[in-house]
C-alpha cells in the first residue's frame, strides 16, 4: 500500500459509497410517492433501530478485523474466522433484543405494525449482515470493487422489487417491504462467492484473536451506537412528541443530508487502513499530515454542495419527494448548515479508532449525544420540526469543536494547513488524491 495509490481504492469506495446511497436515493423517491405519509413514516421507524443494530455489529468487527489484518498478515485466516464468529453472534442478539424491543416501540411510536416487520429482520441481518462483513475482509486487502458491486446489487434488487409491485398492485404495501429487503440482500452476499474468493480463507478459531477483536471493537461498536443516535436522536424525539407523519417529513430532510455525506463516507471507508498503517509505521506527525490533507479535501468536495442546497431548499424538497413534504424545506435549511463541520467529526473518529484510542473516541461520542438529547428534548417541545433540527445542528457543531481542540493535544494538527489543502485541491484535485505521497 505504501507504494500503490490511494486513488483506486478511493475512487472504488467511493462509487460503492455513492452507489449504495444513490440507489437507496431511488428507492427513497418511489417509496414516497408509492406510500402513504403515514406508512412511509413507519417504514422510517423500522428502518431507525436496525440501523441501529446493523451499525452495532459493524462497529463490534469491521474496524479491528481491517487493523488486525493490516498489521497481522501471517494470521488473517484466523481474524477472519474470529471476526465472523463474532458478526454472528452479535447479528443473533440483536436481532432477539429488536424483536422484545419492537412491542414497547409500537406504542410508544403509535405505530402498530412495527413488531411484524420486525420479526423478518433476524433473517435479513444474517444474510446482509454477513456480506457487509466481508466488506470488512476486503478493506483490509485494499480492494473495495466487490464491496462496489455487492451494495449495488443489493440497492438494485430492492428497487426492481419496489417497482414490480407498484406496478402489479398500483401501490406499495408496508408488510412487503421486509421481504424485499431479504430477497435483494442474496445476491448482495453471492457476489463475494465469486469475486476474490481468495480473500475468504477460513483459518482456525483462536480465543485470542476473538478476546483482540471484541475488545478493540465493544468501544467502536458503543461508538457507532452513540453516533447512530447521535444522528437519529431527532427522529426517535419527535416520534415520541409527536406522530409518524411528522417523522416521514423530517425524514426527507435528513436523506437530502445524508446524500450530500456521499464523497465523506466513500472516502473516509478508505483513508482508514491508511491511518491504521501510517499509524503504526510513521508515528503520529504523519497521522497529522493525512488528517488534514483528508479534512481538506473533504471540505472542498463538500461544501459547494452545502451552498447549492442551502439556497434551493424548497425546489429541492419538491423535486425529491413533492409537494406534499414541502414543509420539510425549513428543516433542510437549517441541517445543510450542520453538514459543514461534519468532515472534521468525521476523520475525528477514524483516526482516534486508528491509532487505537476508540476508548476515547467512545467517551467523547457519548457526551456529544447527552448534549443532543437535552436540546431535542427541550427545543422540540416549543419548535416542533425546526427545533429538533436546531438542536441537532447546536450539538454537532459543538461536538466538532471540542473534538479538535481534544485531538490537537495527542495529534499535531494544523487547522491552517486543513485550509491550505481545500484551496490547493480545486487547483490540483488529482495530486490531492494522490495520498501515498504523504
Amino acid at each position: 500500500m505504501a507504494n500503490s495509490s490511494l486513488l483506486k481504492a478511493s475512487s472504488y469506495s467511493l462509487l460503492g459509497y455513492a452507489a449504495q446511497l444513490g440507489l437507496a436515493f431511488v428507492s427513497f423517491l418511489l417509496l414516497v410517492r408509492a406510500m402513504s405519509p403515514y406508512d412511509f413514516g413507519v417504514w422510517v421507524l423500522f428502518l431507525t433501530p436496525t440501523s441501529f443494530a446493523e451499525m452495532g455489529r459493524i462497529g463490534l468487527t469491521q474496524n479491528a478485523v481491517v487493523k488486525f489484518y493490516v498489521e497481522a498478515e501471517a494470521d488473517r485466516a484466523k481474524i477472519f474466522t474470529a471476526g465472523l464468529v463474532l458478526n454472528v453472534l452479535c447479528t443473533l442478539i440483536l436481532s432477539l433484543l429488536l424483536i422484545a424491543l419492537s412491542y414497547p416501540l409500537a406504542s410508544l411510536w403509535s405505530a402498530p405494525e412495527l413488531p411484524a416487520l420486525m420479526l423478518w429482520y433476524p433473517a435479513i441481518a444474517l444474510v446482509h449482515g454477513t456480506a457487509r462483513y466481508l466488506d470488512a475482509i476486503h478493506m483490509g486487502q485494499h480492494d473495495f470493487k466487490g464491496i462496489f458491486w455487492s451494495k449495488s446489487l443489493y440497492g438494485a434488487g430492492f428497487i426492481i422489487g419496489i417497482i414490480w409491485i407498484w406496478w402489479n398492485l398500483g401501490q406499495v404495501e408496508l408488510a412487503y417491504l421486509p421481504g424485499l429487503q431479504l430477497i435483494a440482500a442474496v445476491p448482495s452476499l453471492l457476489v463475494y462467492a465469486i469475486y476474490k474468493r481468495s480473500y475468504l480463507t477460513l483459518g482456525p478459531l483462536v480465543k485470542d484473536w476473538i478476546k483482540q477483536i471484541f475488545h478493540f471493537g465493544k468501544f467502536v461498536l458503543g461508538t457507532n451506537f452513540s453516533s447512530m443516535f447521535f444522528n437519529k436522536v431527532d427522529l426517535l424525539m419527535l416520534a415520541f412528541f409527536l406522530n409518524p407523519i411528522a417523522v416521514g417529513l423530517y425524514n426527507v430532510a435528513t436523506r437530502i443530508t445524508n446524500y450530500m455525506e456521499v464523497p465523506m463516507s466513500g472516502i473516509s471507508q478508505a483513508i482508514y487502513p491508511r491511518l491504521a498503517q501510517v499509524g503504526q509505521e510513521q508515528g503520529y506527525l504523519k497521522v497529522g499530515a493525512l488528517y488534514e490533507r483528508s479534512v481538506g479535501y473533504l471540505l472542498a468536495l463538500t461544501i459547494p454542495i452545502v451552498g447549492i442546497v442551502f439556497f434551493f431548499p424548497e425546489p429541492i424538497i419538491q423535486l425529491v419527494a413533492g409537494t406534499q413534504y414541502r414543509e420539510a424545506a425549513p428543516v433542510l435549511s437549517i441541517l445543510v448548515i450542520a453538514v459543514l463541520v461534519k468532515p472534521w467529526g468525521r476523520l475525528f473518529g477514524i483516526t482516534l479508532d486508528a491509532i487505537g484510542k476508540p476508548k476515547l473516541n467512545f467517551y467523547f461520542l457519548l457526551s456529544g449525544l447527552l448534549l443532543n438529547i437535552i436540546l431535542n428534548g427541550i427545543m422540540i417541545q416549543f419548535w416542533g420540526l425546526k427545533g429538533a433540527a436546531i438542536a441537532t445542528l447546536l450539538s454537532l457543531w459543538t461536538f466538532v469543536i471540542a473534538g479538535q481542540l481534544f485531538i490537537g493535544r495527542i495529534i499535531p494538527i494544523r487547522q491552517s494547513e486543513i485550509w491550505r489543502r481545500f484551496w490547493i485541491f480545486y487547483k490540483q484535485p488529482m495530486t490531492e488524491l494522490r495520498m501515498q505521497n504523504l
